[in-house]
């Protein structure tokens, strides 16, 4: 059997208002559905769930947990994962960037930019800490699925990065999307990305 971590972003939430953040937004009621669905389509044992601390992604967990009777008390609540994410180092510095440059020129320097912007961390840094934590899940644990439920950003960043090719704006992670890691019996890594989503 293969050792799965899926990293997703969370089901559909309202638009988000220029100049905010919408850490308050809740799923709609069709992110509910598409999660539940997307419950449904993982056939196997969920080992691990980990969430972003922002509601729309303990939302998203929390739906996957209750379809598989994964307890709730277990889900755990990582600041990598957002709130403010792995390659954030200030939050409040880093904000500015959206304010001041706009969400599109933060998206592509996030999918390839070299540089260090204000308030972020060096990217490919921060993206070979997350490396090596993924390989830590997947190699000290039994055959099954590990799910991290994120956001967009993070998502994008990751599979960007890891891969040898770097996305497209036009390649942006939608509502589910995301990166499936695989560790093969024989120890290799397999990494795709789906941005339109998919189930194991």
């Amino acid at each position: 059997m293969t050792k799965t971590l899926l990293i997703i972003r969370h089901a559909e939430r309202p638009a988000i208002e220029d100049g905010t953040v919408g850490n308050g937004l809740a799923l709609t009621q069709n992110g509910i559905i598409q999660t539940t669905k997307f419950a449904e389509s993982l056939n196997r044992k969920i080992l691990s769930l980990d969430s972003s601390p922002i509601l729309r992604c303990t939302q998203t967990a929390d739906i996957i947990a209750k379809h598989h009777g994964f307890p709730f008390t277990s889900i755990g609540h990582s600041t990598l994962l957002g709130d403010p994410g792995f390659f954030i180092e200030d939050a409040e510095l880093a904000w500015t960037n959206w304010l001041e440059k706009g969400t599109d020129a933060v998206n592509q320097y996030l999918l390839s930019g070299t540089s260090t912007w204000p308030g972020f961390r060096d990217l490919d840094q921060a993206v070979k800490e997350m490396w090596k934590t993924i390989e830590d899940r997947l190699m000290q644990t039994d055959d099954g699925i590990h799910l991290w439920v994120t956001h967009d950003t993070i998502v994008a960043s990751l599979a960007s990065r890891l891969q040898k090719t770097s996305l497209e704006l036009s390649d942006w992670p939608d509502f589910l999307g995301g990166i499936k890691v695989e560790l093969e019996p024989e120890g290799s890594f397999d990494i795709s990305y789906s941005p339109s989503g998919f189930g194991s």
